[in-house]
């Protein structure tokens, strides 16, 4: 069923989604409405009665099929109007033919037909009707009458209105029956049996007239048990019934109220409650009033379903939410009395002569019709996720397919390929397929990352389509995927001869050759790879090597190592790591060209341990003295095993003073390392601290000796060697008459250095004497204490107790003498008056 959206303009404006979908019923339908017209409709859940202008009545389902082999002709012309029990299974109609029908559906027995003679313009059933024993039904002519069953079946009538029209339209909910004349809305309480209130017309025209109720006929619908919608001309009404107190059992305890009124811009061809909003159809005309019912020149606009909502702050106006236009069947020629609309629950019928559709509120999977329809295709797959298992036409998957092939359509092909995995999942042919799209558009590179690599996997083709295609376009990006990929994914050997055909046009192209290095390493080919990887000088040599344990391999490398430049370090230190399959000698000796080289080995070797490599150790003196000479002097300085006299020479050579100086100090010869400091240095406090190291006395006389025609010098020492050397001896040798810059400064700082050591010595007296006069006072004290003399112990000179007793009694003690020493005598057993066994005179056994 087509429609248009109010919001769907020329403008380009973003469009609303629909409040409502349509479905023209079909199948059988169609073929009764090729030979006659629809004129009314009445709904139930499980099926539709859909009459016609030829009298017939017809059970549909809600597709249009015939669901019953019974053929029903009540009428000899137009159905006027048709009513169901709640229970579905009576049926009851009436006709401009004069005559109401009820018949069962179910039962073939029962038939009840009303004979009266004028038409009958409506009727409604009890709403529990199968169950009654009254059987009660209200039909309308130019009266509102209600049939009720009595005693033996018999049916008596009562007239519960006249005197205002046709009675057009009736509608029976609960206790409550609501119908429509020419004047206005009644309601009649079944249960008071009493009527309670009437809602007039107010639709006039400009003269005062009314509008023609058989053109503009009302229009009425339960939204509730209480409350009703009323639908006539352009006015639209929502009234509620309300509950009053009064003592009086003759007044009515009910009555309504108009909760809003307003007038719309189209007239009303149905209406009915669609949650807290109104459904009307509307029927478009620029002056309703003036319709006649000869007036059919101009031919009729397509009718319109709106949603429509009271605005709560006036009570007089409405909010429009929607409104589609139908495409009806002959709708340029309907005027408004030839629709009608019928709703039951959900679903909404629009009834014309030659169409009935079908409007349901457009649920969860219309929705994501609706967003695929507008290319709102990642909205729509993100709803899909979020409603799950309520969807019932619409899945992740088909979904999902739809918006890879609307981006594949649209070129967008790093969204097409984000999406991939969470679409196709584990489906091997769908991954197949798209695979074989990306590699048709040329686009197998933005999909490449997404590949499956985990535990399900793609055929082997796949793959390798995708890396013949960087091959051909892109190095690196081969390159990168042979580092992202596990080697199961492709066949090794097929890639290695792909890559080794590119190669042979372009033998020296670095990401080719660090790829097929790779390749072979994937292969077990370590040899290979190692081979490319030194050539080209990559770090992945050094994992090669320690991951794969090639260590005998180094004693072939070991030149084109140590040409790593930025890992040289890590070179060396893989070399010292594994001197039991690359020995001192054997890098030497491969080295020995390489003399910049053959430096950082044995440096490294020598900090590792000093002592590995002593042999070399004379041919490392060259070596720092050529390369790096800032390590030179620490490295003399450390070692024991340099050839002294060689090394001279070596530093001679290059005149490295500080280094001769070592030497020289270090060979014994410090005469003449003095010589060079002073011959050399314009500073004397360097020949200051030489002498200072060295400690002789004959070496600061010759310092003073080299100094005397040297007034900058002879200042130095006068600051210096205070502390070493008498200054006097220097002083009486500066020759007279000798300008010294700053002697005057020199003197005064030898006083004060004076004054300081004899001041701390003296301070160090005090400190000395007081420390032993407070050990001598602490020794003392401990000499003072008491010592305890047991009845046990013994002299240590003649071995008897040194305290006699006899049984029982004590006699009188003799002389005891006790040393600090802890020995203890007889005072008649000493010889003098000094401990005897620690004189040594005699030996306690």
């Amino acid at each position: 069923m087509s429609s248009t959206t109010s919001s769907d303009d020329e403008s380009g404006d973003v469009l609303e989604e629909p409040q409502l979908k349509y479905e023209r019923m079909g199948s059988d339908l169609l073929e009764i409405l090729k030979t006659d017209a629809a004129s009314c409709v009445a709904l139930h859940c499980k099926f539709v009665a859909l009459g016609t202008h030829w009298g017939k009545m017809h059970i549909l389902d809600h597709q249009g099929n015939n669901i019953t082999s019974k053929r029903f002709s009540p009428h000899t012309t137009t159905v006027t109007s048709i009513a169901l029990d709640d229970t579905g299974e009576y049926v009851a109609s009436c006709s401009d033919d004069g005559l109401v029908s009820v018949i069962s559906l179910y039962n073939d027995d029962y038939s009840q037909v009303i004979t009266l003679d004028k038409p009958a313009k409506s009727v409604a059933l009890e709403p529990g009707y199968a169950q009654s024993s009254s059987k009660q039904i209200v039909f309308g002519t130019d009266k509102l009458v209600m049939c009720v069953r009595t005693w033996l079946r018999r049916h008596q009538q009562t007239v519960l209105h006249q005197g205002e029209g046709l009675v057009r339209t009736i509608k029976w909910r609960k206790q409550f029956i609501a119908w429509a004349n020419d004047w206005g809305v009644k309601i009649y309480d079944t249960k008071q049996e009493r009527r309670i209130t009437h809602i007039s017309r107010t639709s006039t025209n400009k003269r005062n007239n009314t509008v023609r109720p058989e053109l503009y006929p009302a229009h009425i619908s339960w939204k509730d048990d209480k409350t009703i919608l009323i639908g006539w001309g352009n006015d639209i009404k929502v009234c509620a019934v309300r509950e009053k107190t009064t003592q009086n059992l003759r007044e009515p305890t009910k009555y309504c109220v108009i909760l809003y009124q307003f007038k719309a811009d189209f007239a009303c061809c149905g209406i009915a409650p669609l949650g807290d909003q109104i459904i009307a159809l509307a029927f478009l005309e620029e002056d309703l009033q003036n319709e006649t019912a000869d007036d059919h020149n101009e031919p009729s606009q397509r009718p319109q379903l709106r949603i429509i909502e009271p605005d709560l702050n006036n009570k007089e106006s409405y909010i429009e939410v929607s409104r589609d236009a139908l495409s009806i069947r002959g709708y340029q020629n309907y005027r408004c009395s030839d629709y009608s609309l019928e709703y039951n629950g959900s679903e909404i019928f629009v009834v014309s002569p030659k169409d009935v559709v079908l409007a349901q509120k457009r649920d969860e999977d219309d929705r994501i019709t609706w967003l695929l329809q507008i290319n709102q295709h990642r909205e729509a797959l993100e709803l899909v996720q979020q409603y799950g298992k309520r969807l019932k036409k619409h899945t992740y998957l088909d979904v999902g397919l739809t918006y890879l092939s609307h981006l594949m359509d649209d070129g967008d092909f790093a969204e097409a390929a984000e999406i991939c995995p969470q679409v196709l999942g584990n489906n091997m042919n769908l991954w197949e397929q798209i695979v074989y799209r990306f590699s048709e558009v040329g686009q197998l590179r933005e999909i490449s990352p997404l590949l499956p690599r985990g535990d399900f996997r793609l055929p082997l083709s796949c793959y390798e389509m995708v890396l013949e295609d960087f091959l051909k376009q892109d190095h690196k990006g081969f390159s990168k995927l042979l580092n992202e990929w596990p080697s199961e994914l492709y066949n090794i050997t097929t890639m290695t001869n792909r890559v080794l055909s590119y190669l042979d046009r372009d033998a020296h192209n670095p990401i080719l050759l660090a790829a097929l290095a790779k390749l072979y390493t994937a292969d077990n080919r370590f040899d290979r790879a190692l081979s490319i990887y030194l050539r080209l000088q990559d770090p992945e040599a050094f994992q090669l090597i320690r991951k794969h344990n090639l260590y005998k391999a180094l004693q072939e490398n070991i030149l084109p190592l140590m040409q790593f430049r930025e890992q040289q370090q890590e070179a060396v230190d893989l070399l010292l790591d594994n001197m039991e399959y690359v020995p001192v000698d054997r890098v030497v000796a491969e080295l020995e060209e390489k003399k910049n080289h053959l430096h950082k080995y044995l440096h490294a070797l020598f900090l590792r341990d000093p002592h590995l490599g002593s042999e070399y150790h004379a041919l490392q003196v060259r070596l720092y003295a050529e390369f790096d000479r800032s390590r030179l002097l620490p490295f003399l300085r450390s070692s024991n095993y340099i050839p002294l006299e060689e090394a001279l020479c070596i530093c001679e050579e290059r005149e490295y003073v500080d280094e001769q100086v070592f030497l020289l100090g270090r060979m014994g010869n410090a005469s003449r390392a003095l010589a060079l400091i002073t011959e050399h240095e314009t500073d004397v406090s360097r020949a200051v601290e030489f002498c200072k190291d060295q400690d002789d006395s004959q070496l600061w006389d010759e310092l003073i000796n080299n100094s005397l025609d040297k007034p900058d010098y002879i200042r130095g020492l006068l600051e210096n060697i205070g502390t070493h050397v008498d200054p006097i001896i220097l002083i009486k040798k500066i020759p007279n008459n000798m300008k010294i810059p700053g002697l005057r400064d020199a003197l005064v700082k030898i006083l004060q250095d004076y004054s300081m050591q004899t001041a701390l010595w003296w301070e160090c007296k005090r400190i000395l004497s007081s420390d032993v006069v407070a050990l001598m006072r602490k020794q003392m004290n401990v000499n003072m204490r008491p010592q305890r003399i047991d009845e046990s112990r013994d002299c240590d000179a003649c071995g008897q107790p040194l305290l006699c007793k006899r049984a029982g009694t004590r006699l009188d003690f003799p002389v005891v003498v006790s040393f600090l020493c802890q020995h203890s005598f007889h005072d008649k057993c000493l010889s003098s008056r000094d401990c005897c066994v620690c004189k040594g005179k005699m030996r306690h056994s």
